[in-house]
């Protein structure tokens, strides 16, 4: 069985250890994942071109979700990743990204500039010239985590 695990530094060797030692083994490409509370990932792993990345969590801008396909967007390009976005939701360092619509997570980080649209819309660009819509269904929660 393979488990990925995702637990604060700290616990991470004690933990992989037990696991190993119950013939578990850990893997990040795992379907089952065993995560502690509060605890937050600091990278991903993406594809492009049947290459894998290591993606600092730090330089991905948005990820967007298309039908079956979760894309993140960094500076460098586009990666396909293998989790789901309700996944990601749970993952993501929640002080640092936000779900705006059913189908985008940005990092807050990377926001260049915030537009108020139509009908409780707002219009978000990223610092990489991506633009992306925060829905009427996440307005007030976006509203309210930034400030604004």
């Amino acid at each position: 069985m393979k488990i990925k695990l995702i637990v604060n530094p700290e616990h991470y060797e004690a933990i992989s250890d037990e696991l190993n030692r119950l013939g578990i083994e850990i893997s990040d490409n795992a379907d089952l994942i065993l995560t502690e509370r509060n605890a937050s990932i600091s990278y991903l792993i993406g594809k492009r071109n049947e290459e894998i990345y290591r993606l600092k969590t730090s330089d991905i801008s948005h990820i967007e979700s298309f039908a079956h396909e979760v894309i993140a967007y960094t500076d460098e390009g586009e990666f396909r990743i293998n989790e789901r976005l309700k996944t990601l939701s749970g993952l993501l360092d929640p002080e640092i990204f936000i779900r705006i619509s059913n189908s985008v997570i940005i990092s807050t980080e990377h926001i260049k500039s915030i537009k108020p649209g139509f009908t409780q819309k707002f219009i978000v660009t990223m610092q990489n010239g991506a633009v992306v819509d925060v829905t009427r269904t996440y307005y007030y929660f976006f509203k309210e985590f930034l400030g604004i």
